[in-house]
């Protein structure tokens, strides 16, 4: 036993001693009297060590026992309310009490990284961490996305799951430089996006914290605004070019007829109606996207309507135009429809857009037509002409702002290049789509969704 041994080693030292101790203070006993001596203290040794073994060995049975027998032991206490104080289930409920802490300790770090684990799968920027022998240690579910790294990543050589040069490019200077970064990036698989990536290197563990920002949309939210000024500017310089250099022919009476100075004023009037359109229809556009029109609110112009009415009068305002352009029109509103909860304005400011644009891009003689039908509630409105048409390529894109097709031609008809934004704009705020069908040089149809609404 190691006890034993231990124990027999301590009283064997004090033995030898002791007998050293003998010899110095009776020099006259002989070796045979301390040989004698000193196994007589040997062997008292051996039986209090034995002594001493027994009883700890005793001690540490009881606690055993009574660690085997500490819940029975504990219920009893709290039945009758008495504390159990003996030592062997003092020492074993000791032990119990450690025990249990260490659990509750193990439970809530378990909890804590459940909870962290959850929180970082549902963040919607991209996380990877990385070990620093270069293996991907996390990568949540957002930066698999991104990225397309499979399920199986973790574990592996970030260089053969993260497969963007960039990307690695930018880990692996960081990693040198045991620094952190933030840098752009693009992807073009399994998608085209832009990223925002921060890179930052664990001064403690050596690790590498990487954390994914998708700027796409704020991306192209600048580059439309880029795109918009770029517009504005040069549609409202033309008009204004051409205002300014024929006030000036006016001014230095560079004229000779009163006939010739009439057209120079004719098309000032022009080119003025033309900047008063455009700041018009930016207005109009501008309450549009800041969503101050809602259907809910009867003091915003929401009203019940004849949808059949409001055609008819918006089309009417129109026949001067289809007169100067010699296009037919034809009218089949279906009879009966019901009620619909709209902003007359809008709806009004949305069919004169459409059926305008069909006539301008209709040739002489052609023909538009406008349809309208309800079903459940639902109305369906129809603008078709056998116009010009509109190309595949740009039917994704003719709803943009001041987007042109045939820019020569727009100008020519003094589009300002905002209707159909408009159009789209006042569609999206009463719930409704609108598509477009069409082929060049076979004409156009527009077909507008407007959805049953509760009143």
């Amino acid at each position: 036993m190691k006890i034993f041994r231990k124990h027999f080693l301590y009283l064997l030292c004090l033995a030898a001693s002791a007998a050293l101790l003998a010899v110095l203070l009776s020099p006259g006993s002989g070796a045979l009297g301390y040989i004698a001596y000193v196994a007589a203290f040997v062997a008292f040794g051996f039986i209090l060590s034995w002594i001493i073994e027994r009883d700890i060995l005793k001690d540490f049975s009881r606690i055993s026992k009574a660690l085997e027998l500490l819940p029975e032991k504990q219920k009893k206490a709290r039945k009758t309310g008495r504390k159990v104080t003996d030592f062997d289930t003092g020492v074993s409920i000791s032990i119990s009490e450690l025990s249990e802490r260490i659990s509750l300790q193990m439970r809530s770090t378990e909890r804590e990284g459940n909870q962290l684990k959850s929180i970082i799968e549902s963040m919607r920027e991209g996380v990877i961490v990385i070990s620093r022998e270069e293996d991907l240690i996390l990568v949540n579910d957002a930066a698999k996305d991104m990225f397309g790294i499979d399920d199986a990543a973790a574990g592996r050589p970030y260089i053969e799951t993260v497969r963007n040069p960039d990307l690695q490019r930018l880990i692996s200077r960081m990693q040198k430089q045991k620094k952190s970064a933030m840098q752009e990036i693009s992807t073009l698989y399994p998608q085209e996006r832009s990223y925002l990536v921060s890179v930052r290197v664990s001064p403690r563990y050596r690790e590498i914290v990487v954390v994914i920002f998708d700027i796409t949309e704020f991306k192209k939210l600048e580059r439309i605004k880029a795109d918009f000024v770029a517009n504005v500017s040069h549609e409202l310089r033309t008009p204004l070019t051409s205002i300014k250099g024929y006030i000036e022919t006016l001014l230095d009476k560079s004229y000779d007829t009163d006939e010739e100075k009439k057209n120079f004023l004719e098309i000032i009037e022009e080119n003025t109606d033309r900047l008063i359109a455009i700041a018009s229809d930016l207005l109009v556009l501008s309450e549009l996207e800041s969503g101050e029109a809602d259907p809910g609110d009867s003091g915003k112009g929401y009203e019940e309507i004849n949808l059949g009415e409001i055609i008819i009068r918006s089309v009417g305002s129109l026949n001067s135009l289809f007169s100067r352009n010699k296009v037919n029109l034809s009218l089949d509103i279906e009879n009966g429809m019901p009620p619909y909860r709209a902003n007359r304005f809008l709806v009004e400011r949305m069919l004169i857009n459409l059926v305008e644009n069909s006539a301008k891009y209709t040739l002489e003689n052609g023909s538009v037509s406008v349809r309208a039908s309800a079903r459940n509630g639902a109305f369906r409105i129809e603008v078709e002409d056998n116009g010009i048409g509109i190309p595949q390529e740009h039917h994704e894109r003719i709803f943009e702002r001041f987007y042109r097709v045939d820019k020569n031609r727009s100008r020519e008809i003094g589009g300002t290049g905002l209707g159909l934004s408009i159009v789209k704009h006042i569609v999206i705020q009463h719930e409704g789509t609108i598509s477009v069908r069409s082929s060049e040089g076979e004409g156009t149809t527009f077909t507008v969704e407007l959805p049953s609404r509760e009143h």
